[in-house]
């Protein structure tokens, strides 16, 4: 969450918290559109490769964060039935928080559902203030229809974040 600081005439400084949205959280250098993939494993791949080769700095190996993401996926519970996965893992030593984001140029199937985005999330163990508020962010997202296939109909990362912002929600 961003801070702000406010001096007033007392020594004391107030400290504000400012809201943050879920398009602000989005880099464009980790929205995968169109991605050509033929399974939910390659899609999460596709994530952590797009993910190692921006500027985040991981503590682990790409190799240990699959290993991760792939035992957390063995648990369940992260594929919705509105299409939207949810593939994360929570890190020791780590204590940012990224969302990348996956479009595949095909819809896949898992468990009987379609995947149409995949939402990849990487927090630290206790999870980040923005964890939960993303999450449910993008699950009502996910439940409208008619905004979901916008999104998943999206050509570039841009017109995915602009897309967002059209239901931008504070997350507090």
């Amino acid at each position: 969450m961003k801070m702000a600081r406010q001096a007033v005439d007392s020594p004391v400084i107030v400290i504000h918290t400012l809201s943050m949205t879920l398009s602000e959280l989005l880099e464009p250098d980790l929205i995968l559109t169109k991605a050509v993939c033929s399974s939910k494993d390659e899609l999460i791949n596709k994530l952590v490769e797009r993910i190692y080769s921006s500027d985040n700095e991981l503590p682990i190996l790409k190799n240990e964060l699959l290993k991760t993401i792939y035992l957390r996926e063995l648990i369940g519970g992260t594929l919705l039935p509105s299409g939207l996965s949810v593939p994360h893992a929570r890190l020791k030593n780590y204590e940012g928080f990224i969302i990348a984001m996956g479009i595949p140029a095909e819809p896949l199937f898992h468990e009987g559902v379609q995947i149409y985005l995949s939402a990849m999330m990487i927090t630290n163990q206790s999870g980040t203030p923005l964890y939960l508020p993303s999450l449910a962010a993008l699950t009502k997202m996910s439940k409208n229809k008619e905004y979901f296939t916008r999104l998943y109909g999206v050509n570039t990362p841009e017109e995915f974040i602009t897309i967002i912002r059209e239901r931008d929600t504070e997350l507090t």
